[in-house]
């Protein structure tokens, strides 16, 4: 079908609808759907027009400022969420326009990476252990591994964090997992 008609196409299926046609005629006739002629015959009937309305576009609610404004709040602050950004930086669109924004410009709303950050110690201990373990050690045949799933006693919940692809495990959008000082208990099945 085509998308639209053309102002003699118009004529024509208004002078089909005069000669008592019916709307589905005239709609197989020209090849289109039957709301197309209705909308027709509608815009002839009340205004005598056979022309296309030409819609205007609404353009962008915001300025590119307002814009560079959401993204640099984000940016700084990426486990805010998308209204507290809106709030923050007086975006003049709504919640839904705020998040399409935040997405054309490269950012995702993911579920944050929980993770232990290391000190500098941890990660020379880690080394040094690795090290003595490496090669030639009877150690190795006295381990035993198995699954195990760890119970904290600790919050964990879900956060959700702005960032762009290929970003999780950074550190300023990974959750720091810390130790509660309360207990675990490892089980065995």
């Amino acid at each position: 079908m085509p998308r639209h008609l053309s102002e003699a196409q118009r004529a024509r299926a208004i002078a089909k609808l005069e000669e008592n046609w019916s709307l589905t005629e005239v709609a197989a006739e020209l090849n289109v759907s039957k709301s197309c002629i209705f909308y027709i015959k509608k815009r002839w009937q009340g205004e005598q027009l056979l022309q296309r309305t030409i819609r205007q576009s609404i353009g962008k609610v915001s300025t590119e400022n307002e814009d560079n404004a959401l993204v640099e709040f984000i940016n700084h602050n990426p486990f805010e969420t998308a209204v507290k950004a809106r709030e923050e930086t007086l975006f003049p669109g709504s919640l839904r326009t705020t998040q399409r924004r935040l997405k054309q410009c490269g950012f995702k709303n993911c579920v944050a990476a929980h993770k232990m950050f290391l000190t500098e110690e941890h990660k020379q201990r880690r080394v040094q252990f690795a090290n003595e373990f490496l090669q030639g050690n009877e150690f190795w045949n006295n381990v035993m591994f198995s699954d195990e799933t760890t119970f904290q006693s600790s919050k964990n919940e879900r956060l959700h964090v702005y960032r762009s692809r290929n970003t999780r495990f950074e550190e300023n959008y990974t959750l720091s997992t810390t130790n509660s000082g309360r207990f675990s208990v490892n089980v065995w099945a």
